[in-house]
């Protein structure tokens, strides 16, 4: 027995049926949300009945939208939550964890989302899935097609980075590249689905979100079945974010938890709209002139997306978008390599970088629980690092090698 039990927009109400190709409401053209019988869960699931199951995202498979018999998997989710040492002692925090979601199949928490939305697609007869994307989403999506069986079409803005690019291409999808910023691809591929019945895994599809809820999910395990004071999470188009709220608000609803967390959105100050939105109180507008080495996050219009769903939660439940530059977040990226052992993209450092601006605006204290979101592996984008990083020690011979090493240990 499946307990979801429709899609609905959020703004006018409107409901669509789970296997409906819609993934944004044709009235006010606002993202749609997969809604669930609560009552009837509370019943069925249980932190007992989770234990003894895989860690990943079909280990929470009552809560979400698909039939059991038509799962895409390549085991995703079941990411570590780590505890910070060396950045916990800089900023002296006592509970600052990090969610590394760079651990996933393809190098990003989107194959949560793709898990989800392919095996939907299968279980509704899609011949074909495809995708807006500046990377991740594209390679994510390629592979779990692949997986499937289904032909997969994808648009990517040109600059795509180059490793993004050549993972997707490896996976044999139909990719097209257009001169044209990230939200008109994402239009474009709306005009798609509708003429052709392209079934759209994107940023914020209903399907997606589902996937990316788990995060949510395995944080609240994590700690212990409680939730954190903070969640930090890089923002472009709003799908994630809105994502891993869905998620405790849910574990919230259901008794697993008993407060939620307060988000924090973070963008680049080199295309930060929602952010921008945020701190003057009023509505989205398109970012003049997007340019961030954190490609991941540079969506300039996310109102076309999940944006003005993000503004909602953060207005509603007292949240915090704040922006950061991109020689911070590179610095950062840098310091959570040298200090923390982890190798993310810039896009996941952001959430790291923002600390510092937080606490000095008093945003966020010494004593709460942090959890900063890295959304994906800094294999993803290796042009980023270049100005950051040595040549190796070139040396001549053996007996220069061993004197260095002396030299080096002393």
């Amino acid at each position: 027995m499946g307990y979801a039990l429709s899609m609905k927009c959020e703004v006018c109400g409107r409901e669509f049926p789970l296997d409906s190709y819609a993934f944004r409401c044709l009235e006010c053209n606002e993202p749609l949300t997969v809604i669930y019988d609560y009552e009837s869960l509370k019943n069925v699931v249980s932190k007992e009945s989770f234990k003894s199951r895989v860690f990943g995202v079909w280990r929470y498979r009552e809560l979400l939208p698909v039939r059991g018999d038509r799962i895409v998997t390549l085991f995703e989710g079941g990411t570590p939550l780590l505890r910070s040492e060396r950045i916990s002692r800089l900023f002296g925090f006592r509970n600052l964890f990090f969610k590394d979601e760079s651990r996933n199949p393809t190098g990003s928490f989107k194959d949560r989302g793709s898990t989800v939305g392919v095996s939907k697609a299968l279980e509704i007869g899609a011949k074909a899935v495809g995708c807006a994307s500046t990377g991740n989403m594209a390679s994510s999506l390629s592979a779990y097609a692949t997986k499937a069986g289904l032909k997969c079409f994808i648009l990517i803005p040109h600059g795509t980075p180059m490793e993004k690019v050549l993972q997707t291409l490896y996976y044999d999808p139909k990719v097209f590249s257009l001169d044209l910023p990230y939200p008109e691809l994402y239009k474009l591929s709306f005009e798609a689905s509708l003429n052709y019945g392209l079934y759209l895994v994107h940023s914020d599809s209903p399907m997606r979100v589902e996937g990316q809820k788990t995060v949510a999910y395995e944080i609240c395990e994590q700690l212990g079945w409680k939730a954190p004071d903070i969640v930090i999470v890089p923002t472009s188009s709003g799908g994630n974010f809105s994502a891993i709220w869905k998620g405790f608000m849910e574990f919230y609803e259901l008794g697993f938890i008993d407060k939620l967390p307060r988000m924090i959105c973070v963008q680049s100050s080199g295309c930060a709209p929602i952010v921008e939105a945020f701190k003057s109180g009023g509505g989205l507008k398109p970012w003049g002139d997007a340019k961030t080495v954190a490609h991941s996050i540079s969506n300039p219009n996310p109102s076309l997306a999940s944006g003005n769903r993000v503004l909602r939660i953060l207005r509603n439940f007292k949240g915090i978008a704040e922006s950061v530059s991109d020689d911070i977040i590179l610095n950062f990226q840098k310091i959570l390599a040298i200090s923390e052992g982890l190798f993310v993209e810039p896009a996941s450092a952001a959430s790291v970088a923002v600390l510092r601006k937080l606490m000095d605006y008093g945003d966020i204290d010494k004593d709460e629980t942090i959890v900063c979101i890295l959304t994906g592996s800094g294999m993803k984008d290796l042009s980023a690092i270049k100005s950051y990083v040595g040549f190796p020690f070139k040396i001549e011979s053996r007996d220069e090698f061993l004197e260095e090493v002396k030299r080096f240990l002393q």
